[in-house]
């Protein structure tokens, strides 16, 4: 027997699918790609 989805079902499945493939690529890249920090200067250094 062979199911078939309603378009709200459609939906909601890659509405669900796509949100979790953009919350797994953004926790990569926010592993893999970390921030640059500007490096601290002692004080007294500076405008």
């Amino acid at each position: 027997m062979l199911a078939t989805l309603t378009a709200l079902g459609w939906t909601f499945m890659l509405l669900s699918i796509g949100s979790v493939c953009v919350l797994t690529f953004w926790c990569f890249k926010k592993v893999l790609f970390p921030p640059h920090e500007e490096p601290k200067l002692p004080p007294g250094l500076g405008p």
